[in-house]
Formats: C-alpha cells, structure tokens, sequence
C-alpha cells in the first residue's frame, strides 16, 4: 500500500484531460495590505515523496514572490504558509435507463416493452493540494486554497512534473491578495 502511495504522490496533479477543481476561502475581515514577509512550513509524513513535496513548495513560493511577498525566517513571518497533499481511489458509478420493444398509442395499443438498465463504474485516482494562510500570532487560517484534479496514469518526466504543479499552484493562487507589484 504504502509503494502505491509514493508512486501515486510521484504523479501527484498530472492528469491527461485535467478537471482542475479550484476552491478558496478566506476570513474577509483581515487586512493582507502590509503583510510582506511568509514563511512555508511542511512537516513530510513517513514515506511521503519528498520530490513531490519540493515541487509544490517551490511552486507556492513562485506565487507567493510574484505577488510582492518575500520570504523569510519563521519567527520573522507575517503568514505562515503549510500545504498538504491527499491521493484517494474513486469511484464513479452511472446507470444509463434504455426503453427496449414497441409501444402503441394508448394503454390498449400498447405491444410490451421493457426498460434495461445499465451500470457502468469508473475507477480513478483524485488528488488533491490544501494550502493553508496562517496568522503566527493566532494559528488561524486566513485563506485557504483547496486544488483537486483527477491524477494521470502515465510515465512522466520530473520536467512535466514540475510544470503541472506550477500550474496547479498558480492557479490556485490567482486570487490570493494583492496583484504583482
């Protein structure tokens, strides 16, 4: 189990037709106007993929600097970013209703018929990124970017890899405050 998970975050977002899920959240009450400095903290799991891990680190921070955000040490941060990867098997079962025979008009015409159903299931893998602004001083989330995409099978090169996480974490990112300085 734990083999299928490492390989499965390996491929973590690379999907051949991409139905990128993009979901934000965020306390309107507080003002990021001023807030220059971040830090991100992850704390890896046992048996997690640290190649996986890099890349969406490396991302958020991409997103983070091209908005005017720098960063900096822990105790000197005004947001503390963590971020967590989640892989699960799904299942999607559809059942399709299919008229079968002859029907006249009127109950008395009517020559019999039937309805078929057919069921069909469709297995796949989900993965999805949440990445979490805190407040140091509180632990609260301010914002909160959820990306869930459905997880290409293929072979994949650490290049493409790279690229569809960037993807992924831009675009998670496009309505974090404050446009590009």
């Amino acid at each position: 189990m734990i083999k299928k998970v490492l390989l499965i975050l390996g491929f973590v977002f690379l999907s051949g037709c991409s139905q990128l899920d993009i979901k934000i959240d965020y306390d309107p009450e507080y003002v990021f106007d001023g807030k220059d400095d971040y830090t991100i903290v992850h704390k890896s799991k046992k048996g997690e993929d640290t190649l996986t891990q890099d890349r969406v680190q490396n991302a958020i921070k991409t997103a983070l600097n091209a908005k005017g955000y720098k960063e900096v040490e822990k105790h000197k941060a005004e947001l503390i970013f963590v971020f967590h990867t989640n892989v699960q098997d799904k299942s999607d079962i559809q059942t399709d209703y299919q008229t079968m025979g002859f029907g006249g008009f009127g109950f008395a015409r009517g020559f019999g018929g039937g309805v078929v159903a057919t069921t069909s299931t469709y297995n796949y893998t989900e993965g999805t990124l949440v990445v979490d602004a805190l407040n140091p001083k509180t632990q609260k989330i301010l914002w909160r970017g959820i990306a869930k995409d459905e997880l290409g099978s293929g072979s994949y090169t650490p290049e493409e890899k790279t690229a569809y996480i960037n993807k992924v974490v831009a675009k998670l990112f496009e309505s974090f405050p404050r446009e590009p300085k």
